[in-house]
């Protein structure tokens, strides 16, 4: 079987990288326009260990949107599912992520903790625990999720670039303060981008998808890094909302929890089987990667990822 696996991510990986060509970089933040549009990594960590790779697969990303996984677990570990979920909803949205109407008609609580307004709330809970010392408990925490002997860390450049190109953001910030969902505005935001800047590769998110997948154990080292419980809850989301308004079509399409990221990654987690990650730059319409969004759906069909 790993034999085969590799044969099939090579061939994938040979295949959709031609697609590397379409799509459009994600240009707002600035430092993201500056990554190559021609790289595409691949790879596969089942959950008794063995990780494969095609590609670029050494290629280091900001992972953006990716990164909430990170923090959403942290949050439901050290703070516990009612309390997350006394913050954030668990609802799947329509609009884009960085969308402010359904925060402003609906809810006084944000619909996901995927969209970005959601994000920043449960960042805004690690700063008031935390404090400055926050972004180094989400490194360790991806660090053990990633179980890696590189450590993983935060992209200055990137940071800088999102910090300085966040008048969205902060206008979810600010409109969430207005209406007591969000207090200390600043340190929410900053956490957020730096959580956003956490450079990786897909060797280190395709681990990450491993441990959603197996559980929370990590299958690499063995660590459980998550409880169960989180584990069913974070992969529970990604199903519904981890490619925003495109889940859906991913669902029917691909049929497997993933999370994306306008730098280009995807990861996914295939219960009890294996962790998933690719990464191209160049996105279509709805912020996900071309080549990604196919490489994925070839997958599905090649290694019958559903129902596996």
């Amino acid at each position: 079987m790993n034999c085969e696996l590799q044969n099939i991510l090579d061939k994938t990986a040979s295949d959709c990288r031609k697609m590397t060509r379409n799509g459009k970089q994600a240009t707002y933040i600035p430092e993201l326009a500056k990554t190559d549009p021609g790289l595409f990594s691949l790879s596969a960590t089942t959950v008794d260990g063995a990780t494969f790779s095609a590609g670029d697969s050494g290629a280091l990303f900001s992972m953006q949107s990716i990164a909430k996984i990170i923090s959403l677990s942290f949050s439901l570990e050290m703070f516990g599912y009612d309390y997350v979920f006394a913050r954030v909803g668990m609802e799947p949205c329509s609009e884009p992520f960085n969308s402010i109407m359904k925060l402003e008609m609906t809810s006084s609580i944000p619909l996901n903790p995927f969209i970005n307004s959601g994000a920043i709330v449960i960042a805004g809970i690690m700063a008031e625990r935390f404090g400055r010392g926050a972004i180094d408990h989400l490194l360790e925490f991806a660090w053990k999720m990633a179980g890696r002997k590189r450590r993983l860390c935060v992209n200055e450049r990137v940071f800088m670039s999102e910090n300085s190109t966040a008048d969205r953001n902060r206008a979810l910030a600010y409109f969430m303060h207005s209406i007591g969902t969000l207090s200390a505005v600043d340190k929410s935001l900053i956490l957020y981008f730096k959580l956003c800047s956490i450079y990786a590769d897909t060797n280190d998110l395709s681990v990450m998808g491993g441990t959603l997948a197996n559980a929370g154990l990590n299958p690499i080292t063995g660590e459980r890094v998550l409880s169960r419980e989180t584990a069913c809850t974070v992969t529970g989301l990604m199903s519904v909302c981890g490619l925003y308004d495109e889940s859906g079509e991913f669902a029917v399409k691909v049929g497997v929890p993933a999370k994306s990221g306008v730098s280009g990654g995807i990861i996914c987690a295939v219960p009890g089987k294996m962790g998933l990650a690719v990464f191209s730059p160049l996105l279509d319409a709805g912020g996900n990667s071309v080549a990604g969004m196919e490489t994925l759906s070839r997958l599905s069909r090649e290694i019958k990822l559903r129902g596996m």
